[in-house]
């Protein structure tokens, strides 16, 4: 049962001719939100194996405009498969208010092979003690 929140500054060169955060950013954001995750994971010496995202699904809600306080992106893990796994995104103005959603299916990859490969067990069984059911 775990949600990471992750705070994420915004750069001016986030920003489109319309003075809003880029849609393509939402997707960097994302990812250095997964990125910092994968680290705290590592951190508590949990075997993780090189991963590929999938597939990628972003809802846009309502933009972002450039702030000098930090977004805040928050990530859980929604269903675990035995290759890849679901992580959830909530995106959020520095005021709390939600900006995107987003589900990213990530895959256990082989780099040599060029293929998916099981899920180490010690990820797979931190995967499962982190499901978190949000609405």
């Amino acid at each position: 049962m775990t949600i990471h929140r992750i705070q994420i500054d915004r750069r001016f060169s986030d920003l489109d001719q319309l003075g809003h955060v880029n849609n393509v950013v939402y997707g960097d954001y994302i990812q250095e939100a997964r990125i910092r995750v994968n680290r705290r994971v590592r951190a508590e010496g949990i075997e993780m194996p090189a991963q590929v995202v999938a597939r990628q699904e972003i809802d846009y809600i309502r933009p972002l405009h450039l702030n000098p306080e930090p977004i805040v992106v928050e990530v859980w893990v929604a269903s675990v498969g035995n290759s890849s796994y679901v992580q959830l995104q909530r995106i959020f103005d520095n005021d709390g208010t939600l900006a995107a959603k987003a589900r990213t299916v990530v895959v256990a990859f082989d780099p040599i092979a060029e293929k998916s490969l099981p899920l180490p067990a010690s990820f797979r069984e931190y995967l499962l003690g982190s499901l978190e059911v949000v609405e």
